[in-house]
């Protein structure tokens, strides 16, 4: 397993490199995917505006897939593209960490090696640092707060490598091993 998860992140580092080159980005910083394939409710569209907001603030690159209220999602350090199957598989493949809603496939994140940054679900567990277990980022509340401590809970964690290699191992057990 351990030469297949190397070959594994070496892809996904070459898919994040053609997708930071595309998009002008740095690619030692980790990549954040938000992938909005529904019709946001009022109250979520806020949450994300502020999270988004909040991110400024955090050393990460953005990339928003949306297919309506694209404006409404724009801030400097943000790049929102339109959603496409195209899209969607190349941000998934390519990004280090995704944001999960209750709509979001975080299974297909795990397939991808994308972390999840999720609220509790029957498909992650929460990353704990003592025991080294968990393939996800849980948020416990549903407000802006909860959901940026479990995103730079994830951006601390990266800064590891070897605690984020193992991470993706889990996430990706997690799901081949059904």
């Amino acid at each position: 397993m351990q030469s297949s998860l190397e070959n594994f992140v070496k892809q996904k580092k070459e898919v994040k490199g053609f997708l930071s080159k595309k998009l002008s980005f740095n690619t030692r910083k980790p990549l954040l995917g938000i992938i909005l394939d529904k019709e946001l409710s009022p109250a979520i569209e806020d949450t994300l505006r502020k999270i988004l907001e909040a991110t400024a603030h955090v050393d990460v690159q953005v990339v928003v897939l949306a297919d309506t209220n694209l404006g409404a999602f724009s801030v400097p350090h943000t790049v929102i593209l339109p959603y496409s199957r195209n899209n969607r598989k190349i941000v998934l493949q390519a990004a280090d960490i995704a944001l999960g809603f209750g709509f979001s496939d975080v299974e297909e994140m795990l397939l991808n090696g994308t972390i999840p940054v999720s609220p509790s679900r029957t498909e992650v567990e929460d990353y704990n640092p003592n025991h080294e277990t968990g393939n996800a980022f849980i948020y416990k509340g549903n407000d802006s707060w909860s959901i940026f401590a479990a995103l730079v809970r994830a951006l601390e964690t990266f800064k590891f490598p070897y605690d984020w290699k193992n991470i993706v191992r889990q996430g990706l057990e997690t799901v081949l091993v059904k």
